[in-house]
Formats: structure tokens, sequence, C-alpha cells
């Protein structure tokens, strides 16, 4: 595997302030040739569309779709020059000249950066791959598609939802945004719900919904297990929040809320805070953030 993808998937949130959104898409970069790919859904696709936002005026985000694929494949032109021998293995082995102007930083970057549009760049990561236009495919059936989804990560999204709308019903939605990139270039995870004071470039308060009811102890201890793990690495690469709760969902059984438990204080120990998925004054109280430096962000 020779080529370094970072990717990030594309979505489409309307209501800033609600911070619910859908993906539409996937962009890629191969880190060493700047090699740009990408992948969007038909703009005649509105079903998922119109159910989470069923006030919306379909006619703007096809429009806004078609401007971002307009964009991208400006971009893509730019960017992607193919010599006659490169072009017979382009889909294995980006080679290019590179028409990016010295000391203007990193294609991926600049290219993911925060702006001011329903089009955001959502989740992030970096992937080892032999054929990037089968990688991109792959990461579109999965964040777009919700192919190769299993149930538990199904439920997993409909925690953050729930997390998501007690915080807007309590005046605080608007302060927890998806913080897609926490931690360093060689190791970073992703949270849905992030407070991050202005200015800051680390969260100091991030909330990440758990899903621990799964029907056997062992998915718990290796779903769980890679959370503690993922915890340990942030505080040891400097990166951990300063305050960190996972909201639980415990699962049923005897033997499977004995390895939750388990779970439970593992993250406990590595310095984080735990609260189940209806124990919503803790959520709460953990979420809330001091009235002076609220009042700050409204400015």
């Amino acid at each position: 595997m020779n080529l370094i993808l970072n990717y990030a998937a594309i979505g489409f949130r309307p209501y800033p302030e609600l911070g619910e959104f859908v993906n539409v898409g996937i962009v890629a970069v191969e880190a060493k040739s700047r090699y740009l790919g990408y992948k969007l859904i038909s703009s005649q696709r509105t079903k998922r569309i119109a159910v989470c936002f069923p006030q919306l005026d379909l006619g703007l985000y096809k429009a806004g779709l078609k401007r971002l694929e307009s964009e991208l494949s400006a971009l893509a032109i730019e960017t992607n020059h193919w010599t006659d021998d490169a072009r017979q293995v382009a889909k294995n082995h980006p080679a290019q000249s590179d028409f990016l102007v010295a000391g203007e930083g990193d294609l991926f970057a600049r290219l993911t950066a925060p702006q001011g549009s329903p089009f955001f760049y959502a989740a992030r990561g970096t992937r080892l791959c032999e054929d990037m236009d089968a990688t991109i495919a792959a990461l579109y059936d999965r964040y777009v598609e919700h192919r190769h989804l299993t149930q538990a990560d199904y439920e997993e999204k409909q925690l953050t939802r729930d997390v998501r709308r007690l915080l807007s019903g309590n005046r605080l939605g608007r302060l927890y945004r998806e913080a897609p990139w926490v931690g360093t270039d060689a190791y970073h995870v992703g949270i849905p719900l992030a407070f991050t004071p202005r200015g800051a470039e680390t969260p100091e308060k991030v909330i990440k919904p758990l899903n621990l009811a799964r029907s056997t102890p062992t998915p718990i201890y290796t779903y769980g297990d890679e959370w503690i793990a993922k915890v340990n690495r942030l505080k040891r690469v400097g990166c951990l929040p300063e305050e960190f709760l996972f909201v639980v969902k415990m699962p049923e059984g005897e033997e499977e809320r004995i390895a939750a438990e388990e779970i439970c204080e593992g993250l406990i120990r590595e310095g984080a805070k735990v609260a189940e998925i209806g124990d919503e004054e803790a959520i709460l109280a953990f979420a809330k953030i001091e009235e002076q430096r609220e009042l700050k962000l409204t400015n």
C-alpha cells in the first residue's frame, strides 16, 4: 500500500445552530502527489434531505450541491495534471506536476478549512491504499450510503442525535459542534459534540455518545477498549480536552452489563466522565458553560 489518502466526508448542514447534518459526498487528497478526488451524491436524490429538514427549500440544496460540484471539478482540473505515462497508472500510482504555488500550504488542510457554507467537511481520516478510486468509492458507500454499518452503528448515531436535541432544547446546542480533528497530524479522532472556546485549537469540553448495548460481552470489550485507547493516546500526545464526557447506552443482560461497567471504569481511570443516556441532569450539568463565557461567544 503506497498511497496515503487524506479524506473528509462532505456534510450538508443548513441550520448550523442545530448541529444536525447529512453526509452528501467524499473528498480526498493523496498526500504525496496532491492528486484530488471526490464523489458527490446526485442532486436528484433529495429524499434524505427532505426527511431531515422538512422546512428546507430543496431548490436551494440542489443549487448549492451543483455549485460545490463545479468548484471541486475546477480544482481537480487545476491540480491533477497527468503525463501520458502517468495516465496509464493513475488509479494506483498518482504522479503529477505540482501546480500549487509554493508556500500556499497543504492542499487538503486548505480545502477542508472551516467556511461559512451549509456544505462543510465533517468526519476526516487517513487511509493507506493501493487504488485511490476504489477507496473513495468505499468511503462514499460508508459515509453517504451507510453501507457496511451495523445496527449498533445506527443506534450510536441515534444516541448522538438524542444528545444534540437535549442540548438544543436547553440552549446549549449552538455551543457544541462537531470536532472532526482532535489531536495531531500523526494521531487524531473525531468527536461529534465539542465546545471549543474562540481562538483555541483544542476543544475544552467534549461529549461522545457511546453505544455499549451489544448482544454479547466480547463486542462491548472490543469497542470500549478502542475508546479507552483513544483517550489514552490523546492524553499522551497532549491533545486531550480538559473535560471529556461519554454518554453511554448500557446493555440489559447481566454479563453484558458487567462488561459495560468495566469499560466505564476504564474510561474514568483515563480521566473521562461517564453518564448514562437517561441521566439528562448529569449530561446538562456537564455541558453547561459559564454564563459570562456564553455571552462572549454571541458577540
